[in-house]
C-alpha cells in the first residue's frame, strides 16, 4: 500500500466509524446519549493538554478552529458554507504553511489575536452590524451572492492547499488537518441531527489525539535529522528476523575530520545525503541510523543475494554526492566515501553476533584504505 494511502488510513478509518456511529445514535444507553453533546468539548481538553504537554501551539489552534462553528449557534444563515465553516478552512489551511512556535509565546498570542479578529468580523457581519452592499450582488449564470462565491472559493483553495502539502509532505499533521477540513464539509453539507453532530465533531478530535500518538511513535522510533528509523527500531526489527539475513554496517569516512574543517551544519548536511541515498534502496533492504555517522543495512527474503551488489551501488552513489562547502572567498565542491562491512547470519547465531562481525569487516575495510566493502567471514572458518 502506497504510503500516502497509509498516512490517511486511521484518520479516514476515524471519520468513516464516526458516520457510522451516528447512523445508530438511537440505540445507545441513556448515559451514552447525554454524554455525547459533551463528547467534543471533553476531547479537545484532553487534546489541548496533550498540546501542552507536547509543547505544539498549532494543534491548540486546530482544536479551537475545529469547533469554531460549534461556538456560532446563533447564527442563522441557510447560504453554504457559514462564515464560521469559512474562518475555520481558511484557519486549517493556514495552520500548514505555519511554523511551530510552542505553547505559550507571543507568536502563539498573535494567532489567537488573528483568529478573534476573523470572527468578530464573521459575526457582526452575520449579524449585520456592519455591511458591505457589493457583497450581495448577484453573481451571473450561477444565481449566488457574491459573499457566498466567496467564502467557497476560501474554502475550495484551503482543501487545495491542503491536499497539495498533505501529497508533498506525507506526515501526521498534513493528514490531520486534510480530513479535518473534510469533515468540516461533511458537517457543512448533510443534515444531521445534534446527536451525528457531536459524532463527527468527536471524530475532528480524535484525529488529533491520533497525530499525538503516531508523533510520540515518530519521535521515538524515526532519527530526527536524517528521518530514517533509529536505532531503536532497529533493535526491533531484530527481534523479529527469519532464519536467512544479512547485516551491513556503514561508516561515513573521515567524517570528525570533515566536521572539524568545514563545520558541524556541513557534517549534518553530509549525512542527510547519505540518508537519502540509502533511502533508495529502502526495497532490498531496511535501513537504520545506528548513531553518529554509522548506518546499517538490513537484507532478508528473495534480495539477499543482492546485498553486495546493492552495497556496491550505495558506495558508489554516496561518492557521486558532491556537497557546497562555499565561502565568501572561494566556491569549493566537495565529496565523501563511506565504508562498509556485511556478514550474513549463520545457524544459531544471535543477530548482536552478526552486527559485532558486520562492524568488525567495517574496521577491516577502513584498514584497507576506506571507501570499500569487506564481508565477515563465517564465524567458524579460521
Amino acid at each position: 500500500m502506497p504510503q500516502r494511502v497509509t498516512s490517511l488510513f486511521i484518520p479516514l478509518f476515524i471519520l468513516l466509524g464516526s458516520l457510522l456511529a451516528g447512523v445508530y445514535t438511537q440505540q445507545l444507553p441513556n448515559l451514552a446519549l447525554a454524554l455525547l453533546p459533551w463528547l467534543p468539548y471533553i476531547l479537545v481538553v484532553v487534546m489541548a493538554l496533550m498540546a501542552w504537554h507536547f509543547n505544539r501551539g498549532k494543534v491548540l489552534l486546530a482544536g479551537l478552529l475545529i469547533l469554531t462553528p460549534a461556538f456560532f449557534p446563533y447564527i442563522q444563515n441557510d447560504s453554504l458554507p457559514s462564515s464560521a465553516t469559512t474562518v475555520t478552512a481558511l484557519g486549517l489551511g493556514l495552520l500548514l504553511l505555519l511554523r511551530e512556535r510552542g505553547f505559550f509565546n507571543r507568536y502563539v498570542f498573535n494567532r489567537f489575536l488573528f483568529l478573534a479578529m476573523l470572527l468578530m468580523w464573521s459575526f457582526a457581519y452575520e449579524k449585520q452590524w456592519v455591511h458591505f452592499k457589493f457583497l450581495a450582488f448577484a453573481v451571473p449564470l450561477i444565481d449566488m451572492p457574491l459573499s457566498t462565491l466567496l467564502c467557497w472559493a476560501v474554502v475550495v483553495l484551503a482543501l487545495g492547499l491542503c491536499l497539495y502539502i498533505w501529497w508533498r509532505a506525507n506526515d501526521a499533521f498534513s493528514s490531520a488537518v486534510l480530513v479535518s477540513l473534510l469533515t468540516l464539509l461533511l458537517l457543512e453539507v448533510l443534515t444531521l441531527n445534534r446527536l451525528q453532530e457531536s459524532a463527527l465533531r468527536s471524530a475532528q478530535i480524535l484525529i488529533w489525539i491520533w497525530f499525538f500518538v503516531a508523533e510520540s511513535h515518530r519521535m521515538a522510533y524515526r532519527d530526527e535529522l536524517t528521518q530514517l528509523p533509529s536505532r531503536r527500531a532497529l533493535n526491533e526489527a531484530l527481534q523479529a528476523l527469519p532464519r536467512h539475513y544479512a547485516i551491513a554496517m556503514l561508516d561515513v569516512d573521515h567524517f570528525k575530520k570533515f566536521n572539524d574543517s568545514y563545520g558541524h551544519d556541513k557534517g549534518d548536511e553530509v549525512l542527510q545525503k547519505v540518508a537519502e541515498v540509502l533511502q533508495q534502496f529502502n526495497g532490498y533492504a531496511a535501513v537504520f541510523r545506528y548513531g553518529g555517522e554509522e548506518f546499517t543495512l538490513l537484507f532478508k527474503g528473495r534480495h539477499l543475494e543482492q546485498a553486495g551488489e546493492v552495497l556496491e551501488q550505495v558506495r558508489e552513489q554516496i561518492s557521486a554526492q558532491q556537497l557546497d562547502v562555499s565561502t565568501d572567498k572561494k566556491t569549493k565542491h566537495v565529496s565523501v566515501s563511506a565504508s562498509l562491512g556485511l556478514a550474513h547470519a549463520q545457524p544459531n547465531e544471535w543477530p548482536d553476533e552478526v552486527i559485532k562481525r558486520a562492524d568488525e569487516a567495517l574496521y577491516k575495510a577502513k584498514r584497507k584504505g576506506r571507501n570499500c566493502i569487506v564481508t565477515a567471514r563465517s564465524p567458524n572458518k579460521t
